[in-house]
């Protein structure tokens, strides 16, 4: 037989034994064993002590089931919650005892906790030796009951655990009064509770999980309309606190809900629209019939609400787009302060409804600060559409953005199709590289941006949008407004909330960081100093970066390729640089310049800051390429 002591949290169903030292003799020898998934633990405690140590397994769920006798069984059937099977004592139990105890002495006393063995007094006269029941209440009577047996001439007793350890003490020969049979009847039954509890328990932890994890509230009432279950759909649906729910009559805690006349008509109702406050549900009541006879009722609900959203989110889904933000404002990597200042500022612009217009270099991040922007306001839930208007040519672009209708031209799909503007609705739209967008696009633009509406190519019906427009570029908008390339309208009506991101040669304290951040992520197998060494080589701070982030993740791919852990970092770091150093220097610098220049319209000062250099610099290298 195996038992398992005390200690640690149960994770099969337990049936707790509380004994003492004779009686756990008595049960070793047993060797009970019990069927899977329960087991067996002894734990030697008396009385008061007993009751406490039992509560405490009842608060930590170390026992489903306890098994006791004697004084320990009184005690613990007052006090627990859990079942308790007591060790009983048959007149058989009592007579093998007597037998047992006869080989010490003719004469003998019983001694019980409380109260006496009621039938052994009617059997004293067939019995051939003198036997006397005497009770006590705790350890200190104990021991004057026995002393004053000790005083009559007994010293032979028959009595639980504690009886006999404390005769032993005192020199008297002693007996326990219980048998193997009944500590076996006792295990058995305690493992049928056991079993049945164990199967109870799992059948209402199944349901509590339906109930908890069910997408619509759930409420259900016994026959006196009083709520019996009341799920955390229904708590957040109703706003309505369980607690303050569970108990309480229907009518009291939800006016109308219309469930007492479920019961007394014994019809369902189905798909009734409800208000509760200021929202609006849809739901069914269903009378509960047990045995022909109306026991409660149940009523099931959902939020119109989110039945609308889950339709937008089925309609978004064939049309097999997937619209997700991937990135928050957390996620954007930067101690200094103008990155700081540009995510403060960003934080509070998604707080906002209003059009945002992002300003910053190739590389500088600013599809991510529109993805934070995105997840930071109350249309996080909603779709983020990106899209980048330097991409699609012009006719492209507009269906794109717009939509067609069936047989708006050649190729057009049969049944049409919604544009972007369409399929951000209740979203976030960023059209990026916005400075590259055609004019005559500029001005169906600037019709959504004034009027919230969209008409498809094709199409003859305005439809409306609920859309946030955030425009990001690389180019001074302004500039190419005075040089005709931007219409002026569009730009006042993009440029509501400006956000400006730093170049990161404006923040190289960062490098440190955001080298770490990518390497992590390109090269799990490195380990944490020897990141934090490469992400410390000087080189990295001595360059321009005029490619900003995206050009140093890019060469942080070169190099976790390129690099074998634990070899000089130094070295390839360096080739790397030289490399790109060369190649800015060479012809490919002369290309880099020329399309920056061309990229600024010219503008020198412009193009100088762009690629890091001074404007002096700028002026030789254009000349030495020239001769």
């Amino acid at each position: 037989m195996s038992f398992f002591r005390r200690g640690g949290i149960s994770i099969k169903t337990t049936i707790a034994v509380m004994s003492y030292k004779s009686l756990t003799s008595l049960i070793e020898t047993v060797q009970y064993t019990a069927p899977e998934p329960v087991r067996i633990t002894i734990v030697e405690t008396i009385l008061e002590d007993a009751l406490h140590l039992a509560r405490k397994m009842e608060e930590n769920r170390e026992a489903d089931v306890f098994v006791s006798g004697g004084g320990n069984a009184k005690l613990l059937s007052e006090g627990l919650k859990n079942p308790l099977v007591e060790i009983k004592v048959t007149g058989f139990d009592v007579l093998l005892s007597l037998k047992r105890a006869s080989q010490y002495s003719g004469r003998i006393a019983v001694v019980t906790y409380l109260n006496k063995i009621p039938y052994l007094d009617d059997i004293l006269e067939m019995l051939t030796v003198s036997v006397r029941q005497v009770t006590y209440g705790h350890l200190d009577e104990l021991e004057r009951v026995l002393d004053g047996l000790i005083a009559e001439g007994i010293r032979t007793v028959v009595g639980a655990s504690l009886v006999l350890e404390v005769a032993h003490q005192k020199g008297m020969d002693g007996t326990i009064i219980y048998s193997a049979d009944g500590v076996t009847r006792a295990l058995d039954a305690a493992v049928q509770i056991a079993l049945s509890k164990k199967a109870e328990a799992e059948k209402a932890e199944e349901l509590r999980t339906i109930l908890d994890f069910t997408y619509g509230g759930i409420i259900a009432t016994d026959k006196n309309a009083k709520i019996k279950v009341f799920n955390p759909s229904a708590e957040k649906i109703t706003g309505i606190p369980r607690q303050k729910a569970v108990g309480r009559s229907i009518e009291a805690v939800i006016p109308g809900a219309r469930l007492i006349g479920v019961m007394h008509s014994g019809q369902p109702e189905l798909n009734q629209i409800q208000s509760l406050g200021d929202i609006k549900i849809l739901t069914n009541r269903v009378p509960i019939v047990v045995n022909g006879v109306v026991s409660g009722a149940v009523a099931t609900f959902q939020d119109i609400g989110t039945i609308q959203e889950a339709e937008e989110k089925i309609r978004r889904r064939m049309c097999k787009k997937g619209f997700l933000v991937k990135t928050s404002m957390d996620d954007i990597l930067g101690g200094g302060e103008s990155i700081q200042k540009a995510k403060r500022e960003a934080f509070l612009y998604a707080q906002s409804g209003s059009t945002v217009l992002i300003m910053g270099e190739s590389g500088t991040g600013k599809e991510l600060f529109a993805q934070g922007i995105h997840n930071a306001s109350v249309r996080s839930k909603r779709p983020f559409v990106a899209v980048n208007c330097a991409a699609l040519p012009e006719s492209l672009l507009e269906s794109e953005l717009f939509g067609y209708e069936e047989g708006a031209f050649t190729g057009a799909r049969k049944g049409g199709k919604p544009g972007l503007f369409e399929l951000a609705h209740g979203g976030t739209i960023l059209l990026d590289e916005v400075g590259e967008m055609p004019l005559p696009l500029q001005s169906r633009l600037l019709r959504v941006l004034e009027e919230r509406e969209v008409l498809r190519i094709g199409g003859d019906r305005i439809l409306p949008v609920n859309i946030r427009v955030i425009a990001a570029t690389n180019k001074n908008l302004w500039e190419m407004v005075e040089q005709g390339g931007f219409r002026k309208d569009l730009y006042y009506r993009l440029n509501v909330l400006e956000l400006r991101i730093p170049p990161l040669r404006t923040r190289m304290g960062d490098i440190p960081l955001l080298v770490e951040k990518f390497l992590s992520e390109l090269r799990g197998d490195l380990g944490t100093e020897e990141i934090q060494e490469i992400a410390g080589h000087p080189a990295f701070k001595s360059y321009h970066w005029p490619g900003n982030v995206r050009e140093l993740k890019n060469m942080l791919e070169r190099f976790s390729v390129l690099y074998q852990a634990g070899s000089n970092c130094s070295s390839v770091i360096t080739s790397l640089f030289q490399r790109e150093n060369e190649e800015k220097a060479g012809y490919g610098g002369h290309y880099e310049i020329m399309r920056v220049l061309k990229e600024v319209r010219g503008n020198k000062a412009e193009a100088a800051r762009k690629l890091g250099i001074s404007r002096t610099t700028l002026w030789r290298k254009l000349k030495e390429n020239c001769q």
